[in-house]
């Protein structure tokens, strides 16, 4: 008999084999090169402007670059979890991993982040939240900072944060088979994770104007999230400091005002 998929994303990521583990490196590491030499462009575009087609889907193309840069070393324990399974008949290992269908439930993930991203930008935009800022609206991104702080302790954060915390009990409750079954599996995990984080990409796009420090900062926050320990601890504290950074800022605009 083959040996149990483990359950702990940190147990998952220390099962990672040398190759598989390089391969990650490399593209994350490529896909913040691409966000490095694109980030004017990024900028530009979230000026209050017309946006042409052309712009739109560069725009999309690039979102899905950088969600990749920052999402995918947090999304690793998933896509072992669901990967380590694909080997699986009745508990034994069986057959290779599935790359097809690997490729479907991550191809998924990153869809729907990169069409939230171009969807938020666009909310954004229409409420007239991106700047520049004038008058009282100074303190956008301050509210934007002391929002997503106190989004760390709400409910829906919590269960949301639990089904990507909790990797084989999410690939094994919402298990469906097949190369259709993987892409809609991948469809419902970044559904929990928009949830979970969705308050931290509006930050990057109104208080991080995009910066890659504040994209390194958000990515660090992610990962530390769903590693599964101290879960709850770490998000408090995390929620503490977006509350700290949020009334810094605000002080800030409101002495500048």
């Amino acid at each position: 008999m083959g040996e149990v998929v483990p359950a702990e994303p940190t147990a998952l990521l220390r099962r990672i084999t040398i190759p598989v583990a390089a391969a990650v490196v490399l593209v994350v590491a490529a896909a913040w090169y691409a966000t490095w030499t694109s980030a004017d462009f990024l900028m530009a575009v979230m000026a209050p402007s017309t946006i042409t087609s052309t712009d739109l889907a560069l725009f999309f193309a690039l979102l899905l670059v950088m969600m990749v840069a920052m999402m995918l070393p947090s999304a690793m324990p998933m896509i072992l979890a669901y990967r380590g399974l694909t080997r699986l008949e009745a508990g034994q290992i069986v057959r290779p991993a599935d790359a097809l269908g690997t490729f479907a439930f991550v191809g998924a993930y990153f869809l729907v982040w990169g069409a939230f991203g171009v969807a938020a930008l666009f909310a954004l935009m229409a409420l007239g939240i991106l700047g520049p800022w004038t008058g009282v609206a100074v303190l956008i991104p301050a509210g934007t900072l002391v929002a997503a702080g106190a989004w760390q302790v709400t409910r829906t954060k919590a269960v949301c944060l639990k089904h990507c915390t909790s990797p084989m009990g999410f690939v094994m409750h919402h298990w469906r088979s097949g190369r259709v079954g993987a892409w809609r599996m991948g469809l419902r995990h970044s559904l929990y994770c928009v949830g979970c984080c969705w308050l931290f990409m509006i930050v990057l796009f109104v208080a991080g104007s995009m910066s890659l420090v504040w994209m390194g900062g958000l990515s660090i926050a992610i990962l530390t999230e769903k590693l599964g320990v101290r879960t709850a601890f770490f998000s408090r504290m995390i929620g503490l400091v977006l509350l700290g950074l949020g009334a810094l800022l605000g002080l800030g605009a409101v002495l500048v005002v």
